[in-house]
């Protein structure tokens, strides 16, 4: 489709835009904390509330950013879900809510998904976010720290994001 075409379009010059941007990396224990994740592969949220508690975040500075199919038709109750038509089919983010949270300042931000899908990729990158952290297989642009362990060992995965984050702010 056309609508298709222009949207793609639009994505490709907000990435070439994103990539050679630069952002502010901020050197402090993390006070916010953003989460992309894809609601196919993460559906219960509680791991994420328990995520904040270890890194002594309060809860209410917690923004969880779910990728989903179909945003309208799913629904995860906590979480600010998004899907393909999050762009408009002529460039532009349609939803004004969104627009705020992507413009929002967080501390850290977390990429738990293994394949980036375009628009995973675009809020990644998109988010104004001191430290980010990701998986080896996402693009060196989109994250400061990647953690090679595995979706399915959730426990490491965020006492190795602590590790390091104690090491960095020192």
């Amino acid at each position: 489709m056309i609508f298709d075409v222009l949207k793609k379009r639009w994505l490709r010059k907000e990435f070439r835009k994103l990539e050679n941007s630069l952002r502010e990396r901020r050197q402090h224990w993390p006070k916010t904390l953003v989460i992309v994740f894809d609601v196919n592969q993460v559906s219960d949220i509680k791991l994420f509330k328990k995520w904040a508690q270890t890194l002594h975040i309060p809860i209410e500075n917690l923004t969880l950013l779910g990728f989903a199919k179909d945003a309208k038709n799913d629904s995860v109750e906590g979480a600010v879900l998004f899907d393909k038509n999050l762009v408009k089919w002529s460039g532009g983010i349609s939803s004004v809510d969104f627009k705020k949270i992507l413009s929002a300042s967080y501390d850290l931000q977390i990429n738990y998904f293994e394949t980036p899908s375009i628009m995973t990729r675009y809020v990644s990158l998109k988010l104004n976010s001191g430290f980010k952290v990701g998986y080896p297989s996402h693009e060196e642009c989109s994250y400061d720290l990647a953690v090679n362990v595995p979706l399915t060992n959730q426990e490491l995965f965020i006492s190795e994001i602590a590790k390091y984050l104690k090491i960095l702010n020192n």
